[in-house]
């Protein structure tokens, strides 16, 4: 007999969820500080990391499902709530605005550390019972994301060894790298899209 999960407890676990990943982040801003060519990058980062937590914490406070638990203590003072599909959705599109500039922050998709979390994203959708559309929906607009930062990186590390004065990787090697770093990231989304669309809710 299968339980319906209480909009309170998927709200709640939607807190959680992102004090972990700013808790993950926080940790690999961390080690990256500490490296040469990273530390100003990384420790430009930690206000993003601030914003990050304030906007969606607040999304989710005063969303209707944690509202209608804590609001009763302000008496006859009442404040407006976002609806739930409204929060979840705000919440996911921050997610991915602020891992990406994480990721170009930190050397992009062929480096950064932050590129995996990126393509968490859409699976966690399918643990807060987003509905199927928008989870593939965050699935598509993560790996649209994904191969926009990696062309990026391509055309700073083309950059890069040119101002260097050094001979860069042959033409031939760098499109196979890129191929298979594009390959191996994008098929791992694949794969996490159709096992959480395959385990959805209701399947």
């Amino acid at each position: 007999m299968s339980q319906t999960v209480q909009p309170t407890t998927i709200a709640s676990a939607s807190i959680v969820i992102q004090i972990c990943l700013l808790f993950i982040a926080y940790i690999a801003l961390g080690f990256l500080s500490k490296s040469y060519s990273a530390r100003a990058q990384a420790k430009a980062s930690y206000s993003s990391l601030v914003v990050w937590l304030l906007m969606t914490l607040v999304l989710l406070v005063m969303g209707e499902d944690l509202y209608a638990t804590w609001g009763e203590i302000l008496g006859p003072v009442a404040f407006p709530t976002v609806p739930r599909d409204y929060t979840f959705f705000a919440v996911f599109v921050l997610d991915i605005v602020f891992v990406t500039l994480l990721v170009l922050r930190t050397g992009g998709t062929r480096n950064s550390p932050f590129t995996s979390v990126l393509s968490l994203l859409p699976t966690l959708a399918i643990f807060l019972r987003e509905p199927v559309w928008r989870f593939l929906l965050y699935a598509i607009i993560v790996g649209f994301v994904y191969a926009m930062l990696l062309r990026v990186s391509i055309r700073k590390a083309t950059a890069d060894f040119d101002r260097s004065g050094y001979d860069a990787p042959s033409r031939a090697d760098q499109v196979f790298d890129d191929w298979a770093t594009m390959w191996t990231n994008l098929s791992c989304l694949a794969l996490a899209t159709l096992i959480g669309y395959i385990t959805r809710p209701g399947a």
